[in-house]
């Protein structure tokens, strides 16, 4: 995403430059208004369609930052439970932020139930 977003700033910069020199090049009457107006058209267009990608891309890299914050606060809390002898409310509460318990469920004579964990912070870890 990074490299992304510096290629597309770059390139607007480009089409900055090149707008200038397009306008130098109308003022000097090396090209026609018609001619002008079209080229700026496309660079235009060109460039505001890298601005709509650049902004999402920075909704993105926000969200990734904010998600990478919350992994690195979930990790720092649990490291001071690597250790837990006894699982208490404090402990859950902490680390857990819900649990679904699914129906009991017999399966060749055998009782299964699904349960599902959503820790606080990184939300639910994939089997």
């Amino acid at each position: 995403m990074q490299k992304e977003r510096e290629r597309l700033e770059g390139r607007n910069r480009e089409i900055d430059d090149m707008f200038l020199s397009l306008y130098t090049d109308k003022a000097k009457g090396v090209i026609s208004e018609q001619r002008f107006m079209k080229l700026t058209a496309a660079m235009e267009q060109e460039q505001e369609k890298n601005q709509r990608r650049l902004q999402e891309l920075m909704r993105m890299i926000q969200q990734s930052d904010a998600q990478e914050s919350e992994v690195c606060v979930f990790i720092r809390g649990i490291r001071q439970y690597a250790t837990i002898q006894e699982l208490d409310e404090t402990v859950l509460n902490r680390l857990i932020s819900w649990i679904l318990v699914g129906e009991v469920k017999k399966i060749n004579g055998q009782k299964t139930q699904e349960v599902r964990i959503v820790y606080n912070f990184v939300g639910e870890i994939a089997k």
